[in-house]
């Protein structure tokens, strides 16, 4: 929640800094116009400010989840100014208009003409209506919506030889069974730098011998890898996570990763099976 209320005050902060480095919107908010060179650093913080509010969306939820974030946040900024600003309490007092002339019994005919233009009025509104829903409903999606396993606070940071990488559970669940046996999948991440050097990744319950025995291998070359692998019978906690990666110059490491940090849910399932 607090992420999402951060990307939502950069994205306002930007829109408002914005409006302030236009001489129009400036002297709505302000019934004066700044100098050219507050202006300037307005419009160069709300451009900041918004490139914040991208960051965070992409740092935390990932490139197809965190640009679409960012976008509905925009969208609910945005719609916020939008019906705020007329309602601004500083904004230049409306120029008075000519005095109205009297009607008289042959403007009736005219008024009757302008009924059509009062339907179009409030299928204006109606129009207006369905856009206010559309932010809505991406706000809900995106309260609901829970992050990618390998951006959520349980995933598990190690290193392995010279490479740094993220371990996460796929889901948040107990082994599915298949035919009697239970299979668990794993995600796995290394740094943008290490991705280039490594050749392939293993995981398995215990410490293999070789690399022949390693495990089965994350499918995937880049970003994140996925695994799905068989639990055995007789597995105990003790036994760890082997986590075995092979590097393009020949390079094989292993690291242990502790079963009940990595998978509550696993480290559960493990312990009512001994």
């Amino acid at each position: 929640m607090s992420l999402n209320l951060s990307i939502l005050l950069a994205s306002l902060g930007g829109f408002i800094a914005l409006a302030l480095a236009m001489e129009k919107h400036c002297k709505h908010l302000l019934r004066h116009v700044l100098s050219p060179l507050w202006m300037r650093v307005l419009r160069t913080a709300g451009w900041l400010l918004l490139a914040v509010a991208l960051v965070l969306s992409l740092q935390h939820l990932g490139w197809s989840i965190g640009v679409t974030a960012w976008f509905g946040w925009l969208s609910i900024a945005g719609v916020v100014l939008v019906f705020y600003l007329p309602k601004w309490p500083w904004q230049p007092a409306p120029s008075k208009g000519a005095p109205r002339r009297k009607e008289n019994p042959a403007s009736v005919d005219s008024a009757l003409a302008q009924q059509p233009a009062e339907r179009l009025h409030w299928l204006r509104r109606l129009a207006t209506g369905v856009l206010l829903l559309v932010p809505v409903a991406v706000l809900g999606l995106l309260l609901t919506a829970a992050p990618k396993p390998l951006h959520s606070d349980a995933a598990v940071q190690g290193q392995v030889g010279p490479w740094t990488f993220t371990l996460a559970e796929a889901q948040r669940k107990a082994p599915r069974q298949v035919l009697g046996t239970p299979f668990k999948a794993f995600e796995v991440r290394f740094c943008e730098t290490c991705d280039d050097q490594i050749r392939a990744a293993y995981l398995k319950i215990r410490k293999p011998r070789s690399l022949r025995a390693a495990g089965l291998v994350f499918s995937g070359n880049r970003w994140d890898r996925l695994v799905e692998i068989q639990i055995p019978a007789k597995a105990k906690l003790s036994d760890g996570l082997w986590l075995t990666v092979e590097g393009k110059d020949g390079s094989v490491h292993h690291a242990a990763v502790d079963i009940a940090e990595a998978s509550p849910a696993l480290a559960e399932f493990i312990a009512r099976q001994q």
